[in-house]
């Protein structure tokens, strides 16, 4: 069993309750704090998907149309990247926490995609392929393809330093990332949301993110 700290600021719009429910139905104990003190407390940290984008000021641009910014927010988030980095914690970004990890480690963000109407949640929930890359521990998972959900404006631009793409989308027109890695220091980013596939797809949907998440758990960090 395994204590996930989920960094979330809890507000009307996100409480995270999916995030808390997915793991506790996974057999571990999350919580969801952004006190950095707590990290001591975790053996892995969620950074989740939020309505409330990062400031494009960490990655050195204006704002252009970002959503909601909380500079607060970055900053708590930001130390406790750094400290589960330097101290060699698994790290799962989902959605804004996958763009997070990719502005840490110097990358950039498209602040809104020129597909995002792809992308961008709908009633029912919208759902895309993607494809993993090969010799990729994602391609060794699912195979070539598999199917995810899909809720987001923003994607990655360039790519931040020691991370790996292993999966996109792309429609023969335009690619987008869909997940990066850095398995050095046992980091995966996901733009989808894999807590709601697990509580609310279908069969095929739920199986294939319990694989992921439970991949995830056994990720024990450096030494």
């Amino acid at each position: 069993m395994k204590k996930p700290m989920i960094a979330g600021l809890v507000t009307a719009d996100d409480d995270y309750k999916d995030y808390c429910k997915a793991f506790e139905e996974l057999g571990q104990e999350p919580f969801i704090s952004l006190n950095l003190q707590n990290l001591d407390l975790a053996d892995a940290l969620i950074l989740p998907g939020s309505g409330q984008d990062m400031n494009p000021k960490l990655w050195g641009s204006e704002d252009q149309c970002s959503n909601d910014i909380n500079d607060a927010l970055d900053a708590a988030q930001w130390a406790l990247m750094d400290s589960a980095v330097k101290k060699g914690k698994p790290i799962l970004g989902i959605c804004r926490g996958m763009q997070f990890i990719n502005v840490y480690f110097g990358g950039t963000l498209i602040q809104d995609l020129p597909c995002s109407a792809s992308h961008k949640a709908a009633t029912p929930e919208q759902y895309h392929d993607v494809l993993h890359l090969p010799a990729t521990f994602m391609e060794a998972l699912y195979g070539e393809t598999s199917e995810v959900n899909t809720r987001h404006h923003q994607g990655i631009g360039r790519i931040g330093e020691n991370l790996q793409v292993v999966s996109i989308w792309n429609d023969g027109e335009d690619s987008v990332v869909e997940a990066i890695a850095c398995e050095q220091h046992s980091i995966l980013g996901l733009q989808w949301h894999p807590e709601k596939m697990f509580l609310y797809g279908n069969e095929n949907q739920r199986t294939d993110a319990k694989k992921l998440l439970q991949w995830f758990l056994t990720l024990e960090g450096e030494k």
